[in-house]
């Protein structure tokens, strides 16, 4: 007797499904759903678990700095993705769970928190979140908040012969950031005095430029063999978290709000060094990792997201653009982006890039895609925006509990794995780029990433 064959409807089957726009909602509401399951009560407001705590974090030194407060992993940054999931869902809760996070950060606030000042890891992030919070509230407690986080940063600054720094790191990453937050609260406040804070911790930073024959500039701030001990001594950094990328966008933006040419002249030399020493192929060019000036060799590991790669510094080029329309600092970002293409993005896992966060991940690249669909207008972004978020999506892992990706985010500790929460390192971050997705495909409005 013949068997009868029944053949599946392959349409309702979900492997096969294609991504619409509300995936990308949904994927969000998931993340939040995840995240809501390690909150933390406060005395006020709340806070969030740094990560889920399923993975280890054993010899970990990196994760070990991160604090529940800052934009980086902690409330500032899950506030800030609540407020975007807020403006796509219409939902009064999230905004409510963005108030909690305010809250919290207002009533535990000491000024002593001025003396780790940057954006990703410090008060000025703080101060970001804050200051977009009082835009969808009205509270004028917020807004307070964040001009106090700018006044307590430079209190806390070592002023010297007209120049503000302080004892930690003064990169990008670190406390050179919170120019940029000045530069922000001048804009926002009309108070000028912020633009003066910011030309005293840029000139400090010119202090410690390093002049080229070849009539570039660049900085250098890390001993690289205290993360690498087995490469040679003398590898620069150069990229935008760390290095001259980050010094050149610092000083490209306050050209814009100043016009003073001085500290444009050192951004244009600093991007210029990047130039020089980018690895190229045919159209792509990319800025290595690490850079040895004496011998002109890298190191064949390419991080290619925001902290170290071209996301990062196609941010950089594009804020050069912006302020002097020169078409040559497109032309670098459209290199950068072919980097990426080459290099395989979004479905090659190469060395430096294997984890789904915004600052070394692919979550960060989607954001590059995204701000290329406007800054390029080439429908290529769009086209690499959606295949990105395709590849994210897919990563993530999905059950009853919500929606979250496990990565190690200490590249050098590839064993770590964990599923960490919070904007810049964790699941917020692959969330708030999906939303960001979603608000340039619908043309709804969407409150970007400071850096985009």
């Amino acid at each position: 007797m013949a068997h009868k064959l029944i053949y599946p409807n392959i349409k309702n089957n979900k492997l096969f499904e294609e991504e619409s726009n509300d995936t990308y909602v949904e994927i969000a509401k998931g993340v939040e759903r995840w995240i809501r399951r390690f909150e933390v009560e406060k005395t006020k407001g709340k806070s969030w678990q740094l990560s889920s705590g399923e993975g280890s974090s054993e010899g970990d030194g990196l994760a070990a700095r991160l604090t529940d407060r800052t934009i980086y992993s902690g409330a500032a940054g899950i506030g800030y993705f609540y407020i975007q999931l807020y403006e796509v869902a219409g939902e009064k809760e999230y905004l409510q769970q963005a108030i909690e996070a305010g809250e919290y950060l207002l009533d535990t606030y000491t000024p002593e928190l001025g003396k780790k000042p940057g954006i990703h890891t410090g008060l000025s992030g703080e101060g970001l979140f804050a200051e977009l919070l009082y835009k969808k509230t009205g509270d004028k407690k917020y807004l307070d908040y964040a001009l106090k986080a700018g006044d307590a940063t430079y209190e806390y600054a070592i002023k010297e012969d007209g120049k503000a720094y302080w004892y930690n790191l003064i990169d990008y990453m670190g406390d050179g950031s919170t120019v940029a937050y000045w530069i922000h609260l001048a804009e926002v406040s009309g108070d000028k005095k912020y633009l003066g804070y910011a030309k005293e911790t840029l000139d400090y930073l010119i202090s410690l430029v390093i002049e080229n024959e070849d009539g570039t500039v660049n900085w250098d701030f890390l001993e690289i063999t205290n993360f690498f001990p087995n490469l040679p001594k003398g590898g620069l950094i150069s990229n935008f978290a760390h290095g001259t990328a980050g010094i050149v966008y610092l000083l490209a933006k306050y050209y814009g709000a100043t016009k003073d040419e001085y500290y444009l002249d050192y951004a244009k030399k600093g991007f210029a060094f990047l130039e020089n020493v980018a690895v190229r192929d045919g159209d792509a060019a990319i800025v290595p990792y690490i850079y040895w000036k004496d011998t002109g060799e890298v190191f064949d590991v390419f991080y290619l997201s925001m902290c170290h790669g071209p996301v990062g510094d196609g941010i950089v080029a594009k804020e050069l653009y912006e302020v002097t329309k020169d078409e040559k600092y497109l032309t670098f970002y459209k290199q950068l982006t072919n980097a990426l293409i080459k290099a395989g993005v979004p479905n090659k896992r190469s060395s430096g890039y294997w984890n789904d966060c915004i600052c070394c991940g692919s979550s960060g690249v989607l954001l590059h895609f995204i701000d290329g669909i406007t800054t390029i207008g080439d429908e290529k972004y769009e086209r690499l925006a959606k295949e990105t978020a395709r590849k994210l999506v897919g990563d993530a892992f999905k059950d009853d509990k919500g929606v979250r990706w496990y990565n190690a985010w200490t590249r050098v500790i590839p064993w770590n794995v964990d599923s960490h929460l919070g904007l810049y390192i964790g699941a917020a971050g692959s969330a708030s780029a999906l939303l960001s997705l979603y608000g340039k495909l619908e043309n709804k409005e969407v409150t970007s990433l400071f850096e985009f």
